[in-house]
């Protein structure tokens, strides 16, 4: 019996739903999808076990929760079922990932490069202010803009406790936009830090800890993992952990989601994670509505969240490895760089025998 017909059958003749035609419903779709997968890859040796059916059944479920005379209406605002299988199957790769396959004197090599737009606005490039930063316009109130490539690249360790090597500082302009563009691209490449730009940083992080800059200053945050001093806080149960990141917004409901995927500008804020938290990320993440799969293949899944208006999150997973390979923002279009997006980070991860030191 197809999917739908099944559902049709169940509870036809009863004038509202209970909790055990919800469960026979979650259990006859959880059936049907399974068996309407792609072919089934080797499953991970320690896939975890969770309580009751996974994240996508969970979703399909819901979208049940309301079967009238035999039609099935789905209620607004759910985590949507593609979406949240994607990111189930992540969770499910994430203990065999490539992070946690590496032996004693190997590395973990992550490449990550930002494109990011920026807009320069004339009247600012020529304030004698040195305070005045041209390069903080709008898109809107920008004269030109210029397209900023930043590559860094990460080595972390066998045993993460040993010292991590952190290479950054190569910066480029790849692109300008604008009738003023070669004029913008001139100057950010005289502006503050071209220096750094043009030879690049090698850094030693003992143990991959953020450095301190001095005096009663705070550690500075040099890899974007902002998460890792809550490690051993955070829940390892999905729904309680969307509720631990939506209170470190100050905000609940709607609201506190959107304020979770905003902070999801880097890969490394996911893909740096012990492998049991990243696990249930991905899971908690399934749980917040409003990610729509866009694209996916045999290895990655792209997923998007719109916020009208506003703001556009795609998010690609590599659902091989369980880590993420892109993330990219945009706030609109228009000015002088029209379409283009405003920023995208791209990651790419292996495995290598050596890392360089300064």
């Amino acid at each position: 019996m197809q999917l739908m017909e099944q559902v049709r059958e169940i509870g036809i003749d009863e004038s509202r739903v209970d909790e055990d035609t919800v469960l026979a419903a979650r259990r006859a779709l959880t059936r049907e999808m399974a068996r309407g997968a792609r072919p089934e890859r080797a499953r991970p040796s320690r896939r975890r076990t969770w309580t009751g059916i996974g994240i996508g059944g969970l979703v399909a479920g819901a979208a049940v929760t309301a079967i009238v005379a035999g039609s099935v209406i789905a209620p607004p605002n759910v985590p949507d079922a593609a979406a949240a299988e994607v990111l189930e199957r992540a969770s499910a790769v994430t203990f065999d990932a490539q992070d946690g396959a590496l032996v004693a004197g190997q590395y973990l090599r992550i490449e990550t490069v930002s494109e990011n737009l920026q807009f320069w606005k004339a009247q600012w490039a020529d304030d004698a202010d040195e305070n005045t930063m041209p390069f903080n316009a709008s898109r809107d109130a920008g004269d030109a803009a210029v397209l900023v490539r930043d590559t860094r690249v990460l080595y972390v360790p066998a045993d993460r406790a040993g010292d991590w090597f952190y290479d950054w500082g190569h910066a480029e302009v790849v692109e300008s936009f604008g009738e003023r563009g070669t004029e913008a691209a001139r100057e950010w490449r005289s502006s503050p830090g071209s220096e750094i730009r043009e030879r690049g940083t090698i850094e030693t992080l003992p143990a991959g800890e953020y450095l301190a800059v001095g005096g009663d200053e705070p550690p500075t945050p040099y890899l974007a993992d902002g998460y890792r001093p809550h490690y051993a806080e955070m829940p390892r149960e999905p729904r309680n952990l969307l509720d631990w990141l939506r209170g470190q917004s100050g905000m609940t409901g709607e609201e506190g989601n959107r304020w979770v995927v905003a902070s999801l500008s880097d890969p490394s804020a996911i893909n740096l994670m012990p492998a049991d938290l990243r696990s249930t990320f991905f899971l908690a993440i399934a749980l917040i509505p409003g990610f729509e799969v866009v694209a996916e293949d045999a290895s990655t899944a792209t997923l998007r969240y719109v916020i009208p208006g506003h703001r556009t999150t795609t998010i690609t997973i590599d659902t091989d490895q369980g880590l993420v390979s892109s993330i990219s923002e945009n706030y609109g279009s228009g000015g002088p760089a029209g379409d283009t997006v405003d920023s995208i980070t791209t990651v790419h991860t292996s495995v290598v025998d050596s890392a360089p030191q300064r």
